[in-house]
This record gives C-alpha cells, sequence and structure tokens, in this order.
C-alpha cells in the first residue's frame, strides 16, 4: 500500500471513531422537538399534582388549603337548570270532617250573608262585569277553573252559553237561592258551600232535595252525575269571615 493510501484510510477510520464518540456524549435529540411533538398532559389535568402550600399559618395549619386541580372540560361545562314546575291553581278543601245542612240563609254570619248579598246583586245586574268586581275584592283571586286561566270574566263569557255570562250569571243566583252546607265547623277548613246539593250523596236525596237538584240542572245532567257519583256542577264557597274562596264547575 502506497503511504498516500494508508494517509486516506486512516483519516477516515478516525473521522468514524469521532462522530461515535460525539454521538454517545451529546443529549437525546428529543429534547430538541418542537413543543408540538413533545408529549402532552391528559385531558384530565396535568402531569403531577398541585403543589400544596404548607407555610404554617398563626394557629399552626397550613396558610392555604391543597390547590385543586383544574377541573376537565367536560365538568366545565354549565348544566341546564331543571324547567320549573308548571305553576297550579289553587284548589279548595276536599277533605270534608262534617256537614251542617242550613235550614235557610237567614242565619249566616253577618260577613258571609253580606258576600252572598254582593253576589246576588252582581248576578241581578246582568253584567259579567260586575262579578268580576267582586272578585277583586280578596286579597287573592278566588279559584274559578282548573285550568290555566287567569282571567276570570274572560273565563265565564267562553264557558257560558250565550257567549255574554248571563247563563253564568242564572246559574249564580240559582245556586244562592238554595240553602248552604257549614262544613267542616270550627277547623281551619271551615266554609259555607252553596249549594249544600253539593254536600249529600246524591243516592240519599229526599224528594224536596230531588226538587232543589231540578231547579239546578236538567233530567239528563242528573242522570249523567249520578252515573259518576259525584257533584261536578258549579259550586261556591265563603269562609266564615266573608271571603269568597272559590266559585267553580267540577269534582
Amino acid at each position: 500500500m502506497s503511504p498516500r493510501i494508508a494517509a486516506i484510510v486512516g483519516a477516515v477510520i478516525s473521522t468514524l471513531a469521532l462522530g461515535v464518540a460525539v454521538a454517545q456524549i451529546m443529549p437525546s435529540d428529543r429534547a430538541r422537538l418542537p413543543s408540538s411533538a413533545q408529549p402532552q398532559a391528559p385531558a384530565g389535568g396535568p402531569l403531577r399534582p398541585a403543589i400544596r402550600d404548607v407555610t404554617p399559618g398563626p394557629n399552626g395549619a397550613p396558610a392555604s388549603p391543597p390547590a385543586a386541580p383544574p377541573a376537565s372540560p367536560a365538568a366545565q361545562v354549565p348544566r341546564q337548570a331543571a324547567p320549573a314546575a308548571a305553576a297550579q291553581p289553587a284548589r279548595p278543601a276536599t277533605r270534608t270532617v262534617s256537614v251542617d245542612l242550613l235550614p235557610d240563609n237567614e242565619d249566616l254570619r253577618e260577613r258571609v250573608g253580606a258576600t252572598r248579598e254582593k253576589l246576588i246583586l252582581a248576578a241581578k245586574s246582568g253584567n259579567i262585569e260586575r262579578l268580576g268586581v267582586v272578585f277583586q275584592m280578596n286579597e287573592t283571586t278566588p279559584v274559578f277553573t282548573r285550568g290555566q286561566e287567569r282571567d276570570p270574566i274572560a273565563f265565564w263569557k267562553q264557558a257560558s252559553g250565550d257567549g255574554q255570562g248571563h247563563e253564568i250569571l242564572a246559574i249564580l243566583l240559582n245556586i244562592l237561592d238554595l240553602p248552604a252546607a257549614h262544613i267542616n265547623k270550627g277547623t281551619p277548613q271551615e266554609m259555607y258551600v252553596w249549594p249544600y246539593l253539593a254536600h249529600v250523596p246524591l243516592a240519599t236525596l229526599t224528594p224536596q232535595q230531588s226538587v232543589d237538584l231540578y231547579r239546578l240542572m236538567t233530567a239528563q245532567d242528573v242522570r249523567d252525575m249520578r252515573t259518576l257519583n259525584s257533584w261536578v256542577f258549579w259550586r261556591l264557597g265563603i269562609g266564615p269571615d266573608g271571603t269568597l274562596h272559590f266559585f267553580l264547575a267540577g269534582e
């Protein structure tokens, strides 16, 4: 081998040896990756828990509680509030403890009789608006429907066969002309209810009471109500203090 070739081979070998040595002492190329190529923290939180501040406070306890790890994206989504329950209209008490049938309307308490007279005058006027005025005299509107209606006058006109509320006024006069039932006497649910027939079992009506019933409705209506075995006609309730509580039809 000529001296020149020997020198070239020696230089190549020296270069390769130097490259191997450099590769062994240089840091890994992993550290030089761009941030986008570095391993990412799991979506649920950091790679390690947050550091707790254990510096003692005045009373010897840690100055601050452990820092909570950041919430996951799913936990940060606000929950929708549950829809509010539809407001339901108040209903007259249905549980009856006692029932006293009054012979007439002459022995009513003064305030009860006064409210009854206002209703009679409103009905006799032939103007359904007058009945609405009596309703407005209460601190709260008396119950007039089982539905969601808010305007009693509009409801009465719609429920009336003539469309003006005259039929409703006639029914009101008819039931107030009959005696009342004094129910739940001496209890918070005490009430005077017209007509008294609303609290008499239909199967036990006397002949006189049957006549009172036919003053209010047709024979077919009576048969239908006997089939249901429940009072579903109009009725009105006044508290012992004269407060008008309800005027409505249905159970």
